[in-house]
C-alpha cells in the first residue's frame, strides 16, 4: 500500500507542477497559457484582413478551407493544397481572397480548438475527481488493520484491488491530459505555416 501511496504522490504533484499560473483558469492543466481563441493577426503579415469572414458565400474558398482546416490533414499535404490553390487564382484575387481564406481556416480551427479546449478542462475535473475518491478509499484501507483476518481480510484486499484500479484510471487519464495539451500549441503551428505559404503566393 505504501509503494502506491508514494505512486499517487508523486502523479499528483507532477499533475499539479503542470498546471496553470495561479489567477487563471482553475481547470487549465496545461503548461502553456490558456487562450481562448486564436486571431487572424497574431500569425498574418499580408495585406490587411477583412473586418468579417464572409468567406462561405465563395464555393472555392469554402471548399478550399474544409480541404485543409481539419487537424487531421497532414501540415504538408495542407501548405501544398493552398499553395496549388492560390497558384490559381489571378495576382490581383491573390490580394483579396487569400486573406479572407486565412480568416476561414482560423475561424474553423477555433471551432476545433473550442472542443478540445473543452476536453482538456474536462480530464483536469476527473483527476480532481480522482484524487478525491484515493482520499476515501484510503480512509477505507486504513480503518482495517494490516493484520485483519477472516471477512475483514477479504474486504481490506477487495479495497486494496479498487484502489489500485482509480490509480491506473489516474495514469491513464494523465497521459490523455498530457497529449491533449500538445494539440492546441500544434494548431497554433499549423496556422503559422498555412499563413506563412499563403503570403509567399501575394
Amino acid at each position: 500500500m505504501r509503494g502506491s501511496m508514494i505512486l499517487l504522490t508523486g502523479l499528483l504533484v507532477a499533475s499539479a507542477a503542470q498546471a496553470a499560473p495561479p489567477g487563471t483558469d482553475p481547470d487549465w492543466p496545461c503548461r502553456q497559457r490558456l487562450v481562448p481563441a486564436l486571431t487572424a493577426t497574431t500569425f498574418w503579415s499580408g495585406p490587411p484582413l477583412p473586418d468579417k469572414a464572409d468567406w462561405q458565400a465563395n464555393p472555392k474558398l469554402a471548399a478550399e478551407i474544409a480541404a485543409v482546416a481539419p487537424r487531421d490533414v497532414a501540415v504538408d499535404d495542407a501548405v501544398a493544397s493552398l499553395t496549388h490553390f492560390a497558384g490559381t487564382l489571378k495576382p490581383a484575387a491573390r490580394k483579396t481572397e487569400l486573406p479572407l481564406l486565412f480568416l476561414g481556416i482560423v475561424e474553423e480551427t477555433n471551432q476545433q480548438r473550442s472542443a478540445i479546449v473543452d476536453r482538456i478542462k474536462e480530464l483536469a475535473k476527473r483527476q480532481r475527481g480522482v484524487g478525491d475518491t484515493v482520499a476515501k478509499i484510503t480512509a477505507e484501507l486504513q480503518a482495517i488493520p494490516d493484520t485483519a483476518e477472516g471477512d475483514d481480510a477479504q474486504k481490506r484486499a477487495e479495497i486494496v484491488q479498487r484502489r489500485d484500479f482509480v490509480i491506473r484510471t489516474f495514469q491513464e487519464t494523465e497521459r490523455t491530459m498530457r497529449y491533449a495539451c500538445d494539440v492546441p500549441v500544434e494548431l497554433e503551428a499549423r496556422l503559422g505555416s498555412f499563413a506563412k505559404a499563403l503570403e509567399a503566393k501575394l
